[in-house]
């Protein structure tokens, strides 16, 4: 009885292009900038600006939105996040930790806006 491969040609180079495709994809989203400034705006005018990297530890910081709706935003090395609202559909909750430059959190009813900036002058892409 002659004894099969665990793997034929064509099953080794599948699993070849999905460690290729694997590693391209880490290597980019590992590659894009992260965010060094947090900035929450309420109404339109910045009511608070920091600057992650200088952060030591996690800093928890309470605001009060439009329409009176109290946030919790916690900001770290790390990234920044909306921890709790009093919002009643919890969107800018859900979003999570935004860690690159560009990612926002949202809180409509609040009118709020958690975004991050920062991450140098890296190039986002290159159109011949």
């Amino acid at each position: 009885m002659e004894k099969k491969p665990f793997l034929s040609a064509k099953g080794l180079l599948l699993c070849a292009l999905l460690l290729l495709t694997a590693g391209i994809a880490y290597a980019a989203l590992s590659l894009s900038p992260r965010g060094t400034l947090a900035l929450v705006e309420v109404d339109g005018q910045v009511v608070l600006e920091r600057d992650l990297s200088s952060l030591a530890g996690t800093e928890t910081v309470p605001l009060e939105g439009a329409n009176g709706i109290q946030l919790t935003v916690e900001l770290s090395p790390e990234g920044a996040r909306v921890a709790s609202s009093s919002c009643p559909d919890q969107v800018c909750v859900h979003t999570g930790l935004l860690t690159r430059a560009g990612e926002s959190a949202i809180c409509l009813p609040a009118r709020a806006t958690l975004r991050l900036e920062g991450g140098g002058d890296a190039i986002d892409a290159t159109v011949y």
